[in-house]
């Protein structure tokens, strides 16, 4: 139980090796996060024009937000975000392409909408600034899926180490056997520790 452990992550895992995330979640934001030894994993995964990705798609990454406002599949704000995207402002990387998926899941009131949305690229608080672009607000956010990876049974501040498989079959990644110094020794084996990992962020910004 991670989230609620004081010291280092290694402490809590008794993982001596040193891991990077894959991505972030901001203070206010909850969901998966995953950890890896492998800098070539980290920009697989965050770089969407990464030329180890087999084919033109990315790796997609999938959230689910509770936003202001009441909207349904036909609200033109939604066709524009799964349709052109939004400028989030040149400060931030302009505009975005068109969200990948895009589904109304309820109205928890009359005021809000929960929705659940994939998209390709990550700029910074990206959701969130989409979102603001076509007038609403995010109220919730959390991160449910990286690729092909979920939390599955996991809780928060709770981690586990992937699979080989797992990180090949939902990442697209060929697991790697690395040296001391982090190098390549060989495009084969497990030696290298991906760690998937559920908590709330509690970074200052």
């Amino acid at each position: 139980y991670v989230g609620k452990t004081k010291g280092t992550f290694e402490q809590a895992t008794h993982i001596k090796s040193k891991l990077h995330a894959i991505g972030r979640l901001d203070a206010d934001t909850t969901g998966l996060l995953l950890f890896t030894n492998d800098g070539g994993l980290v920009h697989h995964v965050t770089n969407p024009t990464s030329s180890t990705h087999s084919s033109s798609s990315s790796i997609k990454k999938t959230y689910q937000a509770t936003i202001m406002g009441h909207y349904n599949a036909t609200s033109p704000q939604i066709q524009t975000l799964l349709q052109q995207g939004v400028d989030i402002g040149s400060k931030y990387g302009g505009m975005t392409k068109p969200a990948n998926n895009l589904l109304i899941l309820s109205h928890p009131t009359a005021k809000s909408t929960c929705v659940e949305i994939t998209i390709s690229e990550g700029k910074n608080r990206q959701i969130r600034r989409m979102f603001h672009a076509i007038g609403s607000g995010v109220l919730k956010l959390h991160r449910c899926c990286v690729g092909n990876l979920n939390l599955g049974n996991l809780k928060e501040g709770e981690w586990r180490v992937l699979h080989k498989r797992e990180v090949e079959d939902g990442l697209g990644w060929t697991v790697r056997t690395l040296d001391s110094n982090g190098g390549d020794k060989k495009r084969r084996g497990s030696g290298k520790e991906n760690v998937s990992r559920r908590k709330k962020q509690r970074r200052r910004r």
